[in-house]
């Protein structure tokens, strides 16, 4: 048999740890030779010797992230053994390098003295160190142990005991090497499988070599966690059982994710309450529970009146936080529900089995509306929340979880449109309004594109002098029969549809164009009021929208007047005066209109670049006789002439009005006594009488 050189020793080591690992490896003879290598190591000539003395600890460099070992090659022969990585596996590897050298250098001097014909391993085998030889044996062991290098691993005696674990095990397990070499893994025993468990597991492994599967155990912690075990039997040459070699991998996160996933299917995300496919089911057992025992079921729908507001002027974040307090005082707040979930937004549903009258559920309904009352805290403000709530019973208003939810929804819409902070148990009338409300919609939608609105223009004019200083330019919907609708029939589904935006668009370009048709009809420029809403001042778009509608029409920006309500100005404070000074740097007038029926700060009040405090029709009706009215008129004229803001009082209808009117110096009116509302050409036939 050949005897192996220095180099060849080196060849031999390189390929069997690179097969074994796939780690890049370079060895070297103390005079910097490069006798092989295999990998790309990439840092060349950094390694270099350090000394010629052998030792036996490992040497680091952290910056090329390598690990280095002195080796033992021939008789006067030394080198450096270096691998590519700094994992625990590669100290492994490098130790068992260093022994395999010694070994194949012993190999080498046996040959030398039994002379080239006394070949026979036999001999030389016996020639070697025990130590040597227990390490040749182990190497089907390491060679299990690199190839699972990603995973916690141990390695148990044939007996059963542990002989050595890797790093990622005692991460896993909280176990060191020293707390565990010598015992029996059943320290790790989570009392989650019963004995039937380990002897089918044990039966696995005696027939087949191996077992594999999900097992429960317990860290050091205590704390029980789910992995994924795979056991394997480690055989000599002749077949016989030397160790048994175990990996793992723990499936804690993967189990959480899944029971996450799981969770999310039946629960809302925001609040943890159920959601509404949970809703349907509980529903229809609770359903199916009724009809065997005669009882009933009610189902109550609860929408949050005007909640859009907080999330318009406190934002969203602020929003949520709002609806996981109200979900926890929902769910909490009575006993006689057998379900609260979150349909959807600031839609909440409850379930009220085993009923056999209405009042048990105007009980429930009670609580709720009792649980809503306490303010909520937020920054040093206090939100007051009500709700609008609909009810449908069981067997009465449906026989379905479909049916009853849909109807309680109906219910609670028509809450909604009466006024709100109630509550309306279902009637069979309400599908019928339910159905002309979403006909209602749908028609508005095609207005839209068929341009079935017109403008009304009412005339505003000088109280003292009853000049025209002005017209208010006020939307109509125009049926095909030449119907006219009203505009409190339709904004609010507008609003609530969104229409509102392309709609307000319209109406902004449709009166601008009008001021510049009377001029070119000979009337003189005439100042136009246009009214914006909460959700069309608050649209991104809304300025450069303005400023596109001034430039194309052609409009002297002095000639038109943007009137907001109380509910658009006290929304985000801040936003809305930066966005005003906006408005009136492009030279645009602004008032604020309804003024005294909201809750306007008059700390803000001062800071807002208004024009007109514009007095709403509620004060002016049965001004003569109502002494809180004159009161309150007086009080607005006296804070507009402080603040330098003109006011002007709408629905006046009487020469009496108007006479209270003057005497409290409001400056302009507007009113039935001098014109209703108008369309174009008749305006310009009153503009040309007067």
């Amino acid at each position: 048999m050949k005897v192996e050189s220095g180099t060849s020793i080196a060849q031999e080591i390189v390929a069997l740890i690179y097969n074994i690992s796939g780690y890049p490896v370079m060895i070297w003879d103390q005079t910097g030779v490069l006798l092989a290598e295999s990998g790309a190591l990439g840092f060349g000539e950094k390694c270099r010797l350090s000394g010629d003395e052998h030792t036996r600890s490992l040497q680091m460099n952290t910056s090329c992230d390598y690990i280095e070992e002195f080796i033992f090659l021939e008789d006067t022969r030394r080198g450096k053994i270096a691998i590519g990585s700094t994992t625990d596996t590669a100290k492994i590897l490098i130790v068992l390098a260093t022994e395999l050298a010694v070994l194949l250098w012993r190999k080498n001097k046996a040959y030398q003295k039994l002379n080239h014909q006394m070949g026979e391993y036999e001999t030389l085998f016996n020639l070697i160190p025990v130590q040597s030889k227990m390490i040749e044996k182990q190497m089907p062991i390491w060679a299990k142990i690199f190839e699972s290098s990603g995973e916690a691993i141990s390695v148990t005696d044939k007996e059963n005991r542990f002989v050595a674990v890797n790093r990622a095990f005692s991460l896993a397990t909280g176990y060191s090497s020293d707390e565990v070499i010598g015992k029996e893994p059943s320290l790790l025993k989570s009392g989650c499988h019963d004995k039937i468990f380990y002897q089918n597991m044990w039966a696995a492994i005696i027939q087949t070599g191996s077992w594999e599967g999900e097992i429960w155990e317990k860290r050091k912690d205590g704390v029980i966690y789910l992995k994924w075990l795979r056991i394997d039997q480690i055989k000599d040459e002749e077949g016989n059982l030397i160790n048994y070699l175990a990996r793992f991998t723990d499936m804690s996160e993967k189990k959480a994710a899944e029971e996450r996933i799981h969770y999310l299917a039946r629960h809302d995300a925001l609040t943890g309450l159920a959601n509404r496919e949970v809703l349907g089911k509980q529903l229809a057992k609770d359903i199916e529970r009724a009809r065997h025992s005669g009882s009933g079921v009610g189902v109550i729908s609860l929408n949050l009146d005007r909640f859009k507001n907080i999330n318009d002027s406190l934002g969203h974040k602020v929003g949520d936080e709002v609806l996981k307090e109200l979900a926890d005082r929902l769910e909490t707040c009575s006993k006689r529900t057998s379900l609260t979930a979150r349909f959807g937004g600031d839609t909440f549903n409850f379930i009220v089995p085993k009923i056999s009258q209405k009042e048990e559920i105007i009980k429930v309904i009670h609580e709720v509306m009792s649980a809503l009352e306490r303010p909520l805290l937020h920054g040093g403000l206090e939100l007051i929340i009500t709700a609008s709530i609909g009810v449908s019973v069981y067997p009465d208003d449906g026989d379905t979880a479909e049916v009853l939810i849909r109807n309680a929804d109906t219910a609670m819409h028509k809450v909604k449109d009466n006024g709100r902070n109630f509550y309306e148990f279902f009637e069979a009338n309400m599908n019928e309004y339910a159905s002309e409300r979403l006909m209602l919609e749908n028609n508005l939608r095609r207005a839209l594109a068929r341009e079935e609105f017109v403008l009304f223009y009412q005339p505003q004019v000088d109280s003292r002098t009853e000049a025209l200083i002005g017209v208010e330019a006020l939307i109509r919907w125009m049926r095909p029969n030449s119907e006219i609708v009203p505009p409190g029939d339709f904004i609010p589904i507008l609003e609530e549809t969104g229409l509102i935006i392309p709609l307000g668009e319209w109406v902004l370009a449709e009166a601008c164009r009008q001021h510049k048709e009377w001029i070119r009809k000979g009337l003189p420029p005439i100042p136009i009021s246009v009214n914006i809403s909460a959700i069309q001042f608050q649209e991104k778009e809304f300025l450069p929208m303005l400023s596109n509608i001034i430039k194309e029409s052609g409009i002297e920006p002095g000639y038109l007047d943007l009137e907001l309500t109380e509910s658009v100005v006290m929304q985000k404070p801040e936003f809305v005066i930066k966005q005003l000074k906006f408005i009136k740097e492009m030279g645009i007038n602004l008032s604020l209109d309804d003024f005294g029926t909201g809750f306007s700060s008059l700390s803000y009040l001062r800071y807002f670049p208004l024009d007109r405090l514009k007095i709403d029709q509620s004060f002016v009706r049965g001004l003569s006789t109502d002494s809180v009215n004159e009161a309150i008129i007086e009080a607005v004229v006296a804070l507009g002439k402080s603040l330098k803001i003109k006011t002007i009082a709408e629905g006046v209808e009487t020469k009496q009005e108007l006479e209270f009117l003057r005497k409290l110096e409001c400056d302009e009116i507007q009113g039935y006594y001098f014109s209703k509302p108008l369309l174009s050409e008749d305006f310009i036939k009153w503009f040309t009488n007067r």
